[in-house]
């Protein structure tokens, strides 16, 4: 069986997900990814073979920072590129058909399922939400957008199966659903080996910034040494290099290990992210995301979950944590979710495929 996985390149939350899911394929499974994002990030997270090929398919939301979507310029950019694709599309089919594609798996790129229809190959779409539920709320802004917005509902239309990773939105343009569980690799507790690495002691609370890499500039981040108690890490340097704040190499520790031996967290909210923490039991303080439309189902989410703290965006920006912060305990006992969701997709599409050819 040979999957083509095409992955937005919207940030690396989309790209995450799907190492976790690739790295639970069968052995005899070949897989070539296609997406715009970097190919290191890849060998970086996959631990079995895969092919690459590079592509610009979609691109997401343009964003300013961490949380505000450039409206104007991820509209012009969606169609510049919803047009190009149109021009490839027989190119693209051909290059499956060359490749001896079994099936095509998606997240969620929209044009990977006009590919699938044409080239008459079974396809999956793996997420908790797709770039029509974004984007139709740009389209009443901006009314020449609206028949690229149909034309993304047809696409995911053509799609033979969801799955919806959970937490995910309703989705209802979709022919068939499968429920499917939280998906995000599980951590270790490394966090001596992170305190040994920057000679740190453990007398202070540990706690995981993440900015994304659009960035998050603008927060007062000078106001971090205030928290004399905790030391904070992240894989991104913050400006004004703060005393207490230490940059992670990430060829030096997994990702989902310095989740793993934080204390809390800090981060917008994004499903790679409440997957994590969830997967991982690590409380998440998140400022809100009112421009976001999957904001709303993760929230509640998280607040169903427990360990959620939610903070107004000015708390957020001028570091105004202290209550928060003061409400986390030390090295408190996690209880993982047991549940291997990479797992269970890595097998429903490769079931589906084996049924569809």
């Amino acid at each position: 069986m040979h999957l083509l996985y095409y992955i937005t390149p919207h940030g690396f939350g989309h790209g995450i997900r799907t190492c976790a899911i690739c790295n639970e394929l069968s052995p005899g499974t070949k897989l070539t990814i296609r997406t715009g994002l970097p190919k290191r990030f890849f060998d970086e997270e996959i631990s079995r073979p895969f092919d690459f090929a590079p592509a610009t398919l979609d691109c997401g939301c343009v964003q300013n920072d961490g949380l505000t979507v450039d409206i104007p310029a991820t509209v012009t950019g969606y169609c510049a590129i919803a047009e190009a694709n149109r021009s490839r599309l027989h190119a693209e089919v051909a290059w499956c058909r060359d490749h001896h594609i079994d099936g095509i798996v998606a997240d969620t790129t929209p044009f990977a399922f006009d590919v699938a229809y044409h080239a008459a190959l079974p396809s999956i779409c793996v997420t908790n939400f797709t770039w029509l539920d974004i984007f139709e709320p740009y389209a009443r802004q901006i009314p020449a957008f609206l028949p690229y917005v149909e034309e993304i509902r047809r696409q995911y239309g053509r799609t033979d199966l969801l799955l919806a990773l959970k937490p995910a939105m309703e989705m209802g343009y979709f022919t068939r659903r499968i429920e499917a569980p939280v998906v995000a690799f599980k951590g270790k507790n490394i966090r001596s080996r992170i305190l040994h690495t920057f000679g740190l002691h453990d007398d202070h609370k540990l706690a995981l910034i993440y900015t994304g890499n659009f960035g998050m500039d603008s927060m007062a981040w000078e106001r971090i040494e205030r928290f004399e108690d905790w030391f904070f890490i992240g894989l991104y340097p913050l400006p004004g290099n703060p005393e207490n704040y230490y940059v992670v190499e990430k060829d030096r520790f997994r990702y989902a290990d310095l989740i793993a031996s934080s204390d809390l967290c800090i981060s917008k909210i994004g499903y790679g992210t409440v997957a994590i923490c969830m997967v991982n039991d690590i409380p998440l303080m998140y400022p809100p995301r009112s421009d976001f439309a999957e904001y709303p189902v993760l929230a509640a989410a998280v607040r169903e979950w427990g360990k959620g703290y939610a903070v107004t965006t000015e708390a957020y920006y001028s570091l105004d944590w202290q209550e928060v912060l003061a409400r986390i305990p030390a090295n408190a006992f996690r209880n993982p979710i047991p549940e291997n969701g990479a797992a269970t997709c890595a097998r429903k599409i490769e079931n589906h495929v084996n049924g569809g050819r």
